[in-house]
């Protein structure tokens, strides 16, 4: 995006930066879950010895379905409103076309590998991602390409590259096995969708809303503006999704062995580390922020605005928190709450201001401290439950060196 914001200038940037916001909100919303439910069936057989071929057709003739749903309705959206978002501009449509078909493809595979514990493959698809990314949009750059669509189908080709590159050189990918049935691939898909499509809507709306409710009243740069500020307020966020990754496992685990004390103790933890780095990174970015966004990109933002980008993302990193422990209890069910909550508040706060900034900045801080408070409640109602079976005392125990110092004798 930096790349693209140098070569295209303030006019073009702000389409491309909707399309972005638009590609990863319907995009992870929509088939993210099927690579959880992939990953979750393939993972299933291989501990039985099955085959897992199967699977990845079944799962393929669901994600054809929802693709072919999704497109229908972009093609519907553009006379009604979305041509405006995306400029007038038919090559940011197909753009988005040819992204979420790439992206509905390159989840299958990583479903796939998640599920056959190939990480090391995992890890080369996100890095052949950003490469090609990069590399594509540096080429087209270094010739003083300054057409968007260029810029915009860079997104469809890297997930098409790193799907390839995910693929790798072992074959058969996938092997014969038993049947695999819709029912086998769907138990819990409506709540994984509920919940995938409002974290993408929370984490991803910003840019597109901006343009909403700003209309004429802001200049064509404003998305991507709004963009690169938010991508550098939520720097300690995208470290922290990489750390959710092996939180999970360790809170599941705890759960799983009844070691309710240790897991509310490392959960405690978690939160108050998570709570100390949000208000770092709000302090941070209200002070540093505008600095920073000057220096990478040449934009121009106020001091309040980076402040409130960077609270919503520490709000995020506090709810995800919260969200874990109800995840790794097994009630994920419950976890959604939180995010439908966020994604109705939303709307409703963003009439409470009158800068179109602002507006987007005070939703999002509205949005992720709602969906936090309604998560912090059910989690506290869980424990509080657990404590009346005795399986955890009220007050728990001291923190201690070791998060596996539970009461119960071992």
């Amino acid at each position: 995006m930096i790349i693209a914001r140098r070569a295209l200038g303030d006019d073009a940037y702000g389409g491309l930066a909707v399309l972005w916001g638009l590609v990863y909100i319907l995009g992870p919303g929509l088939f993210q879950p099927l690579e959880q439910e992939v990953a979750r069936v393939t993972a299933d057989r291989a501990s039985r010895g099955l085959g897992s071929a199967p699977v990845l057709v079944t799962a393929s003739r669901i994600g054809a379905i929802e693709l072919a749903v999704v497109v229908f309705g972009v093609l519907m959206a553009w006379p009604l409103g979305l041509d405006g978002l995306l400029d007038h501009r038919i090559s940011l449509l197909v753009s988005l076309i040819l992204a979420l078909v790439a992206f509905a493809a390159a989840e299958l595979i990583r479903g796939v590998l998640s599920g056959r514990h190939r990480f090391a493959a995992y890890g080369l698809y996100f890095a052949a991602e950003g490469g090609t990314r990069v590399l594509l949009a540096a080429t087209l750059a270094i010739l003083s390409v300054e057409i968007v669509g260029a810029y915009a189908v860079t997104l469809a080709v890297a997930f098409a590259v790193a799907a390839v590159v995910g693929l790798g050189r072992d074959r058969p990918f996938v092997r014969p096995g038993p049947e695999a049935t819709v029912r086998e691939l769907t138990p819990a898909l409506g709540v994984l969708l509920a919940a995938s499509l409002s974290e993408a809507f929370i984490l991803n709306v910003g840019p597109v809303a901006l343009e909403i409710v700003g209309g004429d009243s802001i200049g064509d740069d404003a998305p991507g503006v709004f963009l690169n500020g938010l991508i550098i307020a939520r720097v300690p966020l995208f470290f922290f999704q990489a750390v959710k990754a092996s939180l999970l496992p360790n809170l599941a685990s705890l759960a799983g062995r009844q070691d309710l004390q240790a897991f509310r103790v490392l959960q405690l933890r978690l939160l108050g580390a998570v709570s100390a780095v949000a208000g770092l990174a709000a302090v941070g970015g209200g002070l540093v922020g505008p600095w920073i966004v000057e220096r990478v990109f040449g934009d121009e933002l106020g001091r309040v605005d980076m402040a409130m980008l960077a609270t919503s993302g520490g709000g995020l990193m506090v709810m995800l928190s919260l969200a874990l422990g109800l995840v790794a209890l097994g009630h994920a069910r419950l976890a959604v709450a939180g995010w439908v909550v966020g994604v109705v508040v939303f709307p409703i706060a963003i009439q409470l201001a009158d800068d179109p900034f602002l507006r987007v900045e005070s939703a999002l801080v509205a949005s992720v401290a709602a969906g936090s408070l309604v998560t912090g409640l059910l989690l506290g109602l869980e424990y509080k439950a657990h404590a009346a079976t005795g399986r955890l005392t009220s007050t728990g125990p001291k923190p201690t060196g070791d998060p596996r110092s539970p009461t119960d004798g071992r």
